[in-house]
């Protein structure tokens, strides 16, 4: 099954942004086929369960020295560990799907007058998380630190829940610090779930932990530096 997009996507890879540059993003995927005598019945022909995604970017690349042709080329490498994401819609709360890249590959395709194409394929370790998201990037100061609004996801599950981090700049030397809180109501009783993650410059990671997750998620930051501000994205799933 391959599914594509190319409205109100946006696209991350590790600490770069890189939707305003996007042409196509899909995703592919499937269940590896085996012999059937691995199984020893002619019948199977599959691990169920058992999904390898392939995740699809192509974008346009501008040969020049600007920081945003850089982030372009740059991102498109990703690396090895990182975080890649895309959203659909921009609504908080919309889809979105990441994962932690395995390996990748990148194509450097067509020259278009000034302009050139750079094709990025990413496979994820593990089967690509359906995601709700924090809306796109969110750009903050030491001065404006409030929370996001709590998304209703209807009920509180038990099990292993994981969040996607991307940070996309921070600027003036701060230290940028997001968790992901819960609560049973939207309007108190808010704590940590997860790790407290802090990034001293732009990068990505993922968080996964164990246990019951509320009803009620929002972010929860602190941006700890007197001047300078910063921009990330975050998602989670249950």
């Amino acid at each position: 099954m391959a599914v594509k997009w190319s409205n109100e996507l946006r696209f991350y890879v590790g600490g770069y942004d890189l939707s305003t540059a996007t042409t196509k993003a899909s995703i592919t995927r499937s269940a590896p086929a085996l012999d059937k005598t691995v199984f020893g019945d002619a019948a199977e022909s599959a691990i169920a369960d058992v999904e390898k995604d392939l995740v699809e970017w192509s974008g346009l690349f501008e040969d020049g020295t600007q920081g945003i042709d850089r982030q372009i080329l740059d991102g498109s490498f990703g690396t090895v560990g990182a975080v890649v994401s895309f959203m659909i819609g921009t609504a908080t709360g919309s889809r979105a799907y990441s994962g932690v890249i395995f390996t990748q590959s990148v194509k450097v395709g067509a020259r278009m007058g000034e302009l050139v194409q750079v094709v990025s394929n990413y496979k994820p370790d593990t089967s690509l998380d359906p995601t709700r998201h924090f809306a796109p990037l969110r750009t903050v100061t030491a001065a404006s630190q409030s929370p996001t609004t709590g998304l209703d996801d209807g009920a509180a599950s038990t099990g292993t829940h994981r969040v996607y981090y991307h940070v996309t700049r921070l600027l003036g030397g701060g230290t940028l610090q997001i968790s992901l809180q819960d609560s049973a109501s939207a309007g108190s009783g808010w704590s940590n779930v997860g790790g407290l993650m802090t990034f001293t410059g732009s990068g990505s990671t993922a968080d996964s932990f164990t246990g019951t997750l509320r009803q009620y998620v929002r972010l929860q930051w602190d941006f700890v530096g007197a001047s300078g501000s910063t921009d990330f994205f975050a998602s989670y799933k249950r």
